[in-house]
Parts: C-alpha cells; structure tokens; sequence
C-alpha cells in the first residue's frame, strides 16, 4: 500500500512483517475507520532481527539494530539498538 525502502547493506532475518497499512480509530460503531497507508524506511547497515514487524510511518535511523520479536511502533535514532514489545531504546552503539 505504500513504499518500503531498504538502505544498503542491511541483514533482515526471518519471519519479518513489514505492515505498511492501518486504520484510523473512529466512533464507537466501527473503531477501524478510514484506511491509511504510511511508508516504512530502514536506513543504510541496518540489522533486523528475526521475527520483527515494523508498523506504519516507521524510519529506522543508519547502523541500528532491532532485536529479535521486536514490535518497533516508533522512529529508531541511528546507531543504536532497540528491543521489545513496543521497542524501546537499549542503548547507542558506535
């Protein structure tokens, strides 16, 4: 529904889902409102571990990890690593 773009040199592992696609939450009788489709950019040296989905409107910064199972709902900095359910920031890596 929208564009995906993979920097150069990244390692993306298995089972990993890239959802570019969501609805707006509107009134009570029906949540799921109009549709919307963001883009997901994963910058340049990246890793992916396995088994992580990245959510709509994503931009993951040069050189970051995520960790495996990760939900990333977020923009990742450059250069660090983020884990878990959301991801959250673990640390900076040079």
């Amino acid at each position: 529904s929208a564009d995906i773009w993979i920097g150069g040199n990244c390692n993306i592992g298995m089972d990993c889902r890239f959802i570019t696609g969501t609805h707006l939450i509107e009134d009570p009788s029906r949540r799921a409102g109009r549709y919307i489709a963001e883009p997901i950019n994963i910058g340049n040296g990246c890793w992916i571990g396995a088994g992580v989905t990245i959510l709509p409107g994503v931009t993951i910064g040069d050189g970051t990890v995520i960790g495996a199972g990760a939900v990333v709902t977020s923009n990742c900095e450059n250069n660090s690593i983020y884990a878990g359910v959301p991801a959250k920031l673990i640390r900076r890596i040079d």
